[in-house]
């Protein structure tokens, strides 16, 4: 075609009108591409605001939630435990009890454990946050209190149980807990470790290390024994208690765990067991709890044994090693058991640090400290609950042993008020004496916690 001028009409070049489409689509483009930009710049706006609005309400939110829960532990903390004895626990667990049955049994455990365990958990809390030398903001003590406040916010997420079904859902909870718990002492002992505070400090721990791991048997002997209600029952036995329970048999249950234990890790040939006494004796009682402190104390007098006996020269044949023997005596309130063998012993200057929860580097001696088996003392601190979901333990399918030490086990004799102690004759041997209150009627030594009201964030 054509375009004008002042001097009239001229033709236009063949490529104008291609030009011009082009600078046509061009522009239009460029508004669309503009006015895209106005709307993306407005959403992007209206985004911001709504995201910086979700974080606030978020914010608030988490920061009403940490404010009721640490209303939630303050209230709990200065609540009082409420100990049981095992007669208690056994007549609470019958089924067969007049007006009782299975679904009654098992729901009014389950309010009792409703009710006590945020108690319970407070007071660790409590402790642990109180911790001296800055171990308050260690991030192993971190991740043990920041469990027990898991552990608080299920339990209350949900009412006290009024029916089976509710019940039901809080002991799976329950057992969900003891799994996720067990690793809790590898935590404990990872934040006290090393040489982040000296033999002196150590020694100011032990006070709160026995109140919390006396707090904690407890606690695991409570839920277990809650869980073990809804299992099916057992001649003589009510969840983990044994109404019938043979020290002989348990002696030479733990004995055969211990060998076990022994050959898999230090290809160990054991010395014998010599048993003898009130061989017949029997008492109500958590045989879990006699069988785990039997079998460290059995283990430690086996390997002493072996180590103190064998030659120098690993070429030299072992002579017959002396036999371990085992006395158990039925008193009219108590029954004891003495475990001796002819390990070595150790020197007097060492027996107070044989209760000491932390393993002190200038230790020379080997037979009961906390850390006797120094090899493998990493891999039995890391299955502490492993090879036993509800109570700390040991298997014999694949042996090994929490390896706790003595003031783990005599927190356990003492649980229900009985006791452990030690006699010890150096370069010969040593003798540990385990008594056990008959009667039942001892309440749980639950320790109170000893801080008052603190700031819990």
């Amino acid at each position: 075609t054509e375009g004008t001028s002042s001097r009239g009409s001229y033709p236009l070049p063949p490529w104008f009108n291609s030009m011009r489409e082009s600078m046509r689509r061009l522009t239009q483009t460029l508004r669309r591409r503009s006015g895209a930009a106005k709307l993306t710049h407005a959403a992007r706006r209206s985004h911001s605001t709504q995201t910086s609005a979700a974080m606030e309400r978020e914010f608030t939110s988490k920061h009403a939630r940490a404010m009721g829960l640490q209303k939630l532990l303050r209230d709990y903390g200065s609540r009082s435990t409420s100990p049981l004895s095992i007669n208690q626990m056994y007549d609470f667990g019958q089924y067969d009890a007049p007006g009782r049955n299975r679904a009654t049994t098992l729901l009014a455990a389950a309010q009792f454990v409703h009710e006590e365990l945020p108690v319970r958990c407070s007071h660790l809390i409590q402790d642990l946050m109180t911790l001296p030398f800055g171990l308050s903001q260690n991030s192993a003590i971190q991740e043990v209190v920041e469990l027990f406040h898991t552990t608080i916010r299920e339990i209350i997420a949900d009412p006290r149980p009024k029916s089976s079904e509710e019940e039901e859902k809080l002991r799976l909870k329950i057992m969900g807990m003891l799994r996720r718990h067990r690793n809790i002492v590898t935590h404990m002992r990872s934040a006290l470790a090393g040489d982040l505070l000296s033999s002196e400090e150590k020694l100011q721990l032990q006070p709160f290390l026995d109140r919390f791991y006396a707090t904690r048997i407890g606690n695991r002997t409570m839920l277990a024994h809650y869980v073990q209600l809804g299992e099916e029952p057992q001649e003589d036995w009510v969840g983990l208690i044994n109404d019938k329970c043979r020290i002989s048999q348990v002696v030479q249950n733990a004995y055969g765990i211990a060998v076990d234990v022994c050959r898999y890790h230090h290809d160990i040939n054991p010395p014998a067991l010599t048993l003898l006494g009130s061989t017949e004796c029997e008492l109500r009682y958590f045989e879990s709890h006699i069988e785990y402190l039997l079998t460290e104390i059995l283990h430690n007098s086996i390997y002493s044994t072996w180590k103190h006996h064998s030659p120098e020269d690993s070429k030299q044949v072992c002579p017959p090693l002396p036999a371990i023997t085992v006395i158990i005596a039925d008193g009219k309130d108590d029954i004891s058991i003495s475990i001796s063998d002819q390990g070595g012993g150790f020197g007097r200057k060492h027996l107070n640090s044989i209760w000491t929860h932390l393993h002190f580097p200038e230790e020379d001696f080997t037979h009961h400290s906390t850390k006797a088996i120094e090899k493998d003392q990493i891999k039995f601190a890391a299955n502490e609950d492993e090879c036993s979901p509800l109570i700390n333990g040991y298997s014999r399918h694949s042996p090994r042993l929490a390896r706790n030490g003595l003031p783990v086990c005599r927190l356990y004799a003492r649980h229900f008020g009985g006791d452990l102690t030690i006699q010890v004759m150096e370069n010969h041997g040593t003798d540990v004496f385990v008594t056990i209150p008959k009667d039942g009627e001892v309440p749980e030594a639950l320790p109170e916690s000893l801080v008052g009201e603190v700031e819990l964030a």
